[in-house]
């Protein structure tokens, strides 16, 4: 464990290495979209084939993300950082020395279980480690962390792209891998897990050296009174008064995928060779200002997001993706009658714009806010593991779509799941900004319809519930 006098230190150091296993996230999903350019060539791969290597990561992730909550509560957070760190080193050489498409495949999926397993533990290790006053900031670092390794992914491709040199655009994972590996090994294990374990003087030895100089009494005492009340409620998110945060969170992984994000992300040099790019290296190269373009608008959501709302967001986004999707589909169905290329590229920035400032951050925060404290972590991996399989829906079908209904309907049809995104928003999503979780959950309780959970409690909605512990007792 480190021992430091400076706790900022030791926090905002492990916030790093958290950063790090998004960075992997970005990078393993990013890397494909140039890679499969010059793999398809070596390999003689049919669409299906080619849909198949991209997906496996997918298919990888949503078997890591399923099992990331059990894991991470029978042997720790620490632990399974190192392993997640491990496995992308392993997946990330498999992958690199393929001679052939099943240990292609075969590494794609292991590097997807990282993933998965990653997008899972490493937030929340950093929100069980991190002071309250500044959670929420360190959390959505993970964000712009994945953003900023799908560019690194796009700037390592272009680098390639001239030799079309595959098994390093692959290979090169290895490097933050093993950095994070490097650090989890000496990183302090979660205070709420030592005690969730019954080590308590352990996890208060941790928590003192994270808060040095802090009294950590009430802090230690609210995380041992969580881990009581979470121990045996599993079930309870099958609770018919959950139902509508389950049904907010599953609505949200479905429409922040099937609105076409990622095959944007993991097509965007095919999609540009399809509008008119002759060489790979310039479609990559176009693409790197597409996913600076997905960076910068992630930064500019981070602090709108408590400013603006989160609904707000939402709608605007989704609006904005809308538009530029028919647009795009346009450009593909009237190729004559315009510059397909510049209309291609002009039409997919502005669609990561809007994504970004929208369904990319605000999904994640919304799941973490509507699930009560006593499920947080299984709800959030159920929505989680959704959301992969519907990413992986997406990338194994794209390919498809354009082939049996065309380029512009395959645009179109997003555009058509963008409207339904809104609509869903606009009627089931409610508004969190300056609600604390308590209220949410209170106003879940007194069953209140989905979109109102953020709402304010009227007086009598607030005696009912204050009501029924006195009922209780009473009863008793």
């Amino acid at each position: 464990m480190i021992k430091v006098s400076n706790p900022n230190w030791l926090v905002y150091t492990i916030s790093g290495f958290a950063a790090l296993a998004g960075l992997l996230f970005g990078y393993d999903t990013g890397i494909i979209s140039g890679a499969i350019l010059f793999i398809k060539k070596d390999f003689f791969l049919t669409n299906f084939q080619i849909e198949m290597v991209v997906s496996a990561v997918l298919f990888g992730a949503l078997i890591g993300s399923g099992v990331s909550g059990r894991v991470s509560d029978l042997f720790g957070r620490r632990k399974v950082l190192v392993f997640t760190a491990l496995t992308f080193i392993v997946g990330s050489l498999i992958t690199a020395f393929s001679p052939d498409l099943v240990t292609l495949v075969t590494g794609r999926i292991i590097l997807g279980v990282a993933i998965g397993v990653g997008s899972f533990t490493a937030p929340l290790y950093l929100a069980e480690i991190a002071p309250k006053r500044i959670r929420g900031m360190l959390v959505s670092l993970n964000q712009l962390a994945i953003t900023i390794g799908i560019v690194f992914s796009y700037l390592i491709n272009y680098y390639f792209s001239v030799t079309g040199q595959w098994p390093w655009m692959l290979g090169l994972g290895v490097v933050p891998a093993i950095i994070l590996l490097l650090g989890t090994i000496f990183l302090p294990e979660s205070p709420r897990w030592m005690i969730l374990k019954g080590w308590d003087e352990k996890a208060r030895t941790v928590l003192q050296s994270l808060r040095h100089g802090e009294n950590i009494n009430n802090e230690f005492d609210e995380i041992h009174q969580t881990v009581e009340i979470e121990k045996g409620t599993h079930r309870l998110l099958l609770a018919k008064w959950l139902r509508p945060i389950l049904f907010i969170s599953l609505g949200l992984s479905f429409f922040q995928q099937v609105t076409g994000i990622n095959a944007i992300i993991y097509y965007a040099p095919t999609i540009l060779q399809m509008s008119g790019f002759k060489y790979a290296s310039n479609a990559i190269l176009a693409t790197v200002g597409i996913g600076v373009i997905n960076v910068l608008f992630t930064i500019i959501a981070l602090p709108l997001i408590d400013r603006w709302g989160r609904r707000p967001l939402l709608l605007y986004g989704l609006l904005g993706m809308f538009i530029s999707l028919v647009i795009l589909g346009a450009a593909f169905y009237f190729p004559a009658f315009t510059s397909l290329r510049w209309v291609a590229i002009a039409s997919m920035v502005i669609y990561i714009a809007s994504f970004a400032m929208s369904l990319g951050p605000i999904m994640w925060l919304i799941i973490s806010e509507i699930f009560p404290l006593n499920i947080r972590g299984v709800g959030a991996s159920l929505a989680i593991s959704a959301s992969w399989g519907f990413n992986m829906m997406v990338s194994m079908t794209f390919l498809t779509f354009v082939q049996f209904i065309g380029t512009s309907h395959t645009f179109w049809l997003y555009g058509l799941l963008c409207v339904l995104a809104w609509i869903f928003v606009y009627f089931i999503v409610p508004e969190t900004k300056n609600c604390s979780l308590e209220h949410i959950e209170s106003n879940l309780r007194l069953g209140r319809p989905s979109r109102e959970l953020g709402a304010p409690l009227h007086f009598s909605s607030l005696f009912s519930v204050l009501k029924k512990p006195f009922i209780f007792f009473l009863t008793k």
